[in-house]
């Protein structure tokens, strides 16, 4: 081979690379856009547009904090005391002023009682 067929095996070498590079970064730039649309309200959005927003509880939490703890443990069914720890079943005892040695069982069957 002459120096003239590797000056352009080396030519188109170094172009199908460069080819091959830019291709490639547009195809991240596609995978990028599909990903996260620049026109996409959620992501383009600025915090701004939060200073107006009503941050008050959830009407849901309001009712828990005015039953109070005595009101959410009585609403408890005996298959929701079942499946808390034994550690947390103590801790309802302690709160309800009940005796909190014995088993996990007897811990449920106090409890469930006392409701």
């Amino acid at each position: 081979m002459s120096t003239d067929m590797w000056a352009v095996l080396i030519a188109v070498i170094f172009i199908h690379m460069i080819a091959f590079l830019i291709i490639g970064f547009q195809v991240i730039n596609l995978l990028e856009e599909i990903a996260f649309p620049s026109d996409d309200p959620i992501m383009t959005s600025t915090l701004d547009g939060f200073a107006d927003m009503d941050v008050s509880e959830p009407e849901e939490l309001k009712e828990e904090e005015e039953l109070g703890p005595l009101s959410i443990i009585q609403s408890l069914t005996v298959n929701q005391l079942r499946r808390m720890k034994k550690d947390e079943l103590i801790e309802l005892c302690d709160i309800l002023g009940l005796d909190s040695d014995g088993t996990k069982n007897d811990l449920v069957s106090r409890i469930s009682k006392n409701q």
